[in-house]
């Protein structure tokens, strides 16, 4: 191969090995770049299961309460209607009696107590005496359904109170639970949500993945590409300095033979030798 198309073949090889490692570090940096987003990805994935393992603890926590709360309510709830239900039996007893509820006790006693002295101090008919005892026997009748009346009143009073009260006590156990439900909800929807975004981001992250295999095959198959190529460079350099070491040789060995014919020429000639036009004569010059 001649020696101008040597170094043409050895500058195209030299030019393609600059290309491939230029190559090569181009696809190391994708690769670092890759592999930092990797990074960021993974980190974002221990995030997200980081923060599930919070809203789970935070979930029993939140779920542990409101069971409480729940458990607590109905027994309120229990206790409530137990109180409605003494209220409207003693309201059905009330009702009974509404009509002595508006009679003076105390009137009821002061006639009860005038028809008891009469009967004592005076010396009355028997006839009226009956009559009185008899008036004293309805009277203590309607004095009794009139202070059972009196008292069935005081007692709706303090019912309807603790109804009152126990029913406002209810609206706020119904209140604490409804804002543990809403906490609870709002955590199981930001978990879902988390879910959703870390199975994104995992897609993404085997997209990555996928593409770090690709270009680490490109990689070694660029490197071994330049390893080849190598290969051939030095081979094609040891054979131009092969082919130009001949062509000295070949140059030294016609300058030698041009002066060894000169040296001829001049023995012929008689002319005296010199120890170099010897050595030229006798093959033992060297250039």
């Amino acid at each position: 191969m001649a020696e101008e198309e040597l170094i043409k073949q050895i500058q195209e090889l030299r030019d393609e090995l600059k290309s491939l490692e230029e190559l090569k570090l181009s696809i190391r940096q994708k690769i670092n770049e890759l592999r930092n987003l990797k990074a960021k990805y993974l980190e974002t994935i221990r995030t997200y299961r980081n923060r599930v393992e919070e809203i789970k603890k935070e979930l029993n926590e939140l779920e542990a309460k409101r069971e409480e709360v729940v458990i607590k309510r109905r027994e309120l709830i229990s206790k409530l209607r137990d109180v409605k239900n003494e209220f409207f039996s003693k309201k059905r007893e009330f009702n009974e009696l509404s009509s002595f509820s508006k009679v003076s006790v105390d009137s009821i006693r002061k006639k009860i107590d005038s028809m008891e002295w009469r009967i004592i101090t005076e010396s009355l008919p028997l006839q009226e005496e009956n009559r009185l005892i008899k008036e004293i026997g309805r009277l203590e009748s309607t004095l009794n359904k009139a202070l059972e009346a009196k008292k069935l009143s005081g007692e709706l009073l303090e019912l309807r109170a603790q109804i009152s009260s126990l029913t406002y006590e209810l609206n706020e156990l119904n209140s604490i639970v409804d804002k543990l439900t809403s906490d609870i909800n709002s955590r199981r929807e930001e978990m879902r949500n988390i879910y959703r975004s870390r199975e994104e981001v995992k897609q993404k992250l085997n997209g990555v993945n996928e593409e770090i295999r690709g270009l680490v095959q490109n990689l070694v198959n660029t490197a071994s590409r330049i390893n080849e190529l190598r290969e051939r460079y030095a081979s094609l350099n040891q054979r131009l300095r092969e082919v130009r070491l001949a062509r000295i040789k070949q140059n030294e060995e016609k300058i030698v033979e041009e002066k060894r014919k000169l040296v001829e020429e001049k023995k012929r000639r008689g002319e005296r030798l010199t120890l170099e036009d010897l050595r030229i004569l006798y093959g033992e010059y060297h250039e």
